[in-house]
């Protein structure tokens, strides 16, 4: 029966050091010496591939063409009364103007949008300021004082791994790692933050990478800084099984079936 209750013991000890997850796997900007080169890597400018979708704001002087573009044109929304004076100031003061409503304009396989009134333009690999700027000479030539703004409207980024799957809307084009993972909050502590990939793609397709996210040697890196449409896949740790809590019933009920098991055949032998 001791032989039995030791057995027993060690199974129980081994669970419990099995799903012990210590600082070193979870603490980031760690000591750890890594072979990635290190650059003086600034975030880049992203740039345009087939499959974005960019919300093009058209400006024009002319209302004759600001209702030829209407679909493209910010609509302005008026205040009503003051509260105070029940005076109406909807002539006097304007609140910011609403774009929500514009639909984006996809980028084509081949690279290129169709525009009204200003047809084809070719987009891929041009940064946002540039698309802007050849866009807004065409819309002035087709009617002078016409300009557009242009943003990306797919600015969002995907985590996927141990704790599920999300997508996450970007608040500019260029983030660090860090910044992304703050605003995701979806590594829990079996996340396996020594194999973190990042998927990403570029105009020829797409390539991935992995990394140990813990080390600080991925700043000033080619993965520290991450783009819209990426993709980060944390895989979960073996640990993952053992330390579960919804396992654990199941897995002490285990234990205790073995130790059963063990106690019949010593008492039938």
């Amino acid at each position: 029966m001791k032989n039995v209750i030791k057995i027993f013991l060690i199974l129980v000890c081994v669970y419990a050091f099995s799903s012990c997850v210590t600082n070193r796997e979870t603490d980031l900007l760690q000591d750890i010496k890594l072979n990635y080169p290190q650059l003086t890597v600034k975030a880049e400018e992203y740039k345009i591939i087939p499959g974005d979708q960019l919300s093009i704001v058209v400006y024009a002087w002319d209302p004759e063409v600001s209702r030829m573009f209407a679909g493209y044109t910010p609509r302005l929304s008026y205040r009503g009364l003051n509260e105070s004076t029940d005076v109406s100031t909807g002539s006097q003061i304007r609140n910011l103007e609403n774009t929500d409503y514009i639909a984006p304009v996809t980028v084509y396989a081949d690279g290129s949008i169709t525009f009204p009134y200003i047809g084809k333009v070719y987009v891929q690999g041009l940064t946002m300021l540039q698309a802007k700027n050849i866009i807004s000479e065409k819309l002035n030539t087709f009617s002078e004082g016409t300009t557009a703004d242009v943003t990306l409207a797919n600015r969002y980024f995907s985590v996927l791994g141990e704790t599920g799957a999300n997508r996450i809307t970007m608040t500019s084009t260029s983030m660090t790692i860090f910044q992304a993972l703050a605003i995701a909050s979806t590594i829990g502590p079996y996340g396996d933050r020594s194999k973190v990939t990042i998927i990403r793609q570029n105009a020829k397709g797409s390539v991935s990478k992995t990394f140990d996210l813990r080390s600080k040697d991925i700043i000033d890196t080619e993965f520290y800084y991450i783009q819209p449409n990426d993709v980060l896949y944390i895989p979960q740790t073996s640990k993952k099984f053992f330390g579960s809590t919804a396992n654990f019933p199941a897995l002490l009920g285990l234990l205790l079936s073995v130790g059963s098991v063990i106690v019949v055949i010593l008492r039938a032998f």
